[in-house]
């Protein structure tokens, strides 16, 4: 899973203020399980590292970051499957994350179907961040499925977990139309 195209069918978006991080790698297990077991290519998969391509910006109109590329909210804004993954940090996900997300305007997800997923050390943190998520993109119209919390200290499970996790919640994904 690299750049992927300008119009994705998937993007992983993550949310950890550094990047290539082990939040990235359980984002991208979840999201290879899932096309898996959706029978989607992988060919339709973006990834998104906010701590790459996004600045911080109080103001009306967001900022970029210095890792220039095709618009990173048209893209999420037109994915079909959205994962969003991020470290717990004080027990909810990232502020950049969160500056990130502030830019779409209430409903602006409708039609995308999306994986609140959450790294912490303590489950309760990775579970309390994974549940604020996902209500922040309902918020945001999208359609999201039951969040995955995994515990800081499972990270070498992490294709085991994303898997597990796949074969529970792929039915309620399925109603996403398939990429063509």
């Amino acid at each position: 899973m690299s750049g992927g195209p300008s119009t994705p069918e998937v993007v992983v978006l993550v949310g950890n203020p550094r990047a290539g991080s082990r939040t990235r790698g359980v984002a991208e297990a979840v999201t290879r399980a899932l096309l898996d077991r959706l029978g989607w290519s992988p060919d339709a998969v973006q990834v998104l590292e906010l701590a790459e391509i996004v600045g911080v910006s109080f103001g009306p109109e967001p900022a970029y970051g210095a890792k220039a590329g095709p618009d990173p909210f048209a893209a999420v804004r037109s994915a079909r499957l959205l994962v969003v993954a991020t470290p717990a940090y004080k027990g909810s996900f990232t502020g950049l994350l969160k500056v990130f997300l502030d830019q779409f305007g209430h409903r602006q997800l409708a039609g995308v179907t999306a994986v609140p997923l959450a790294v912490a050390a303590s489950p309760a943190h990775a579970e309390a961040a994974a549940s604020a998520l996902r209500d922040v993109l309902v918020e945001l119209g999208a359609k999201a499925s039951t969040p995955l919390a995994v515990p800081e200290s499972q990270l070498a499970d992490a294709p085991e977990i994303a898997a597990e996790w796949a074969d529970q919640h792929t039915d309620p994904i399925t109603s996403v139309s398939s990429p063509a």
